[in-house]
């Protein structure tokens, strides 16, 4: 059991949970996402894409979201890896938003 130090939570304490990581992606002419380079690793085909899915959102804010979501599957070892990576429209940039 964790002791109750009495304290209250600074701001440094809570995390975000299943945060956006950029990452590098080749796109075909159409620009579906044809291969993804995690970190400093090599580039890794994508297997095939199960999903897609737009999201255009807080327009009227300074900082509006729209990005293209893109469910995918991925070769690791013996069976595919699915992952969901979406491209920021307004920025021209790639992310991974989860990895299951």
């Amino acid at each position: 059991m964790v002791p109750n130090t009495r304290t209250a939570p600074g701001a440094d304490a809570i995390q975000p949970i299943n945060a956006p990581a950029p990452i590098e992606v080749t796109e075909s002419a159409g620009g579906q996402p044809l291969k993804i380079r995690l970190g400093q690793s090599r580039y890794i085909g994508i297997t095939s894409v199960e999903d897609m899915w737009r999201i255009d959102d807080e327009w009227w804010r300074e900082d509006p979201v729209s990005r293209l979501y893109y469910e995918v599957i991925i070769p690791m070892h013996r069976d595919g890896r699915r992952m969901t990576i979406f491209k920021d429209l307004l920025r021209s940039t790639w992310y991974r938003q989860n990895y299951t």
